[in-house]
């Protein structure tokens, strides 16, 4: 899949995502690992974030933490994307398909380009290292919900992350 259909989320993402991300990690300054989800629905219209704390998150119970409210704006997540499945008018994105896992893939690419992108100091001033915080992003509900929880935990972490949360 073309990746340019991507740019203004990618570009909203690039500059909203450290905020949201930083505003998260100064809420557990204390904690010693944090992981942060991005939960989209079957259909992949937009995204809304959660977060958790601790030394023993299951990231498959994510629809337990913290709730989208950290930041006054995270329409970043949610209509740039929309109008990307908008204008996809050729694509089912309601029934499983080599193109709707295609286009999960391309967006977890995109998710991983902007999440490696994230400032270190981010992480730093509020006691964390990169390795601490866990990145993921599935489905609410639908068809790919466990592929994409398992993909993306791979694409948007580095091995220590991986290692240090039990992943690998």
């Amino acid at each position: 899949m073309n990746l340019q259909i991507f740019e203004n989320f990618r570009n909203e993402c690039n500059q909203n995502l450290p905020k949201v991300v930083d505003e998260i990690l100064s809420t557990g300054k204390h904690e010693k690992r944090c992981a942060i989800g991005l939960i989209t629905t079957d259909d992949f219209y937009g995204f809304y974030i959660t977060w958790d704390f601790g030394n023993d998150l299951n990231t498959r119970e994510y629809f337990e933490w913290a709730p989208d409210d950290i930041s006054t704006d995270t329409n970043f997540l949610y209509q740039p994307l929309a109008d990307i499945i908008d204008s996809c008018k050729d694509m089912d994105f309601c029934s499983p398909s080599k193109e709707k896992w295609d286009f999960a893939v391309s967006l977890l690419t995109v998710l991983q380009e902007v999440i490696n992108q994230l400032p270190y100091e981010i992480f730093q001033k509020n006691n964390f290292k990169r390795e601490d915080v866990l990145f993921f992003a599935t489905m609410g509900d639908g068809d790919y919900i466990d592929q994409m929880l398992d993909t993306s935990t791979k694409m948007l972490n580095v091995k220590e992350t991986l290692e240090a949360f039990g992943v690998i």
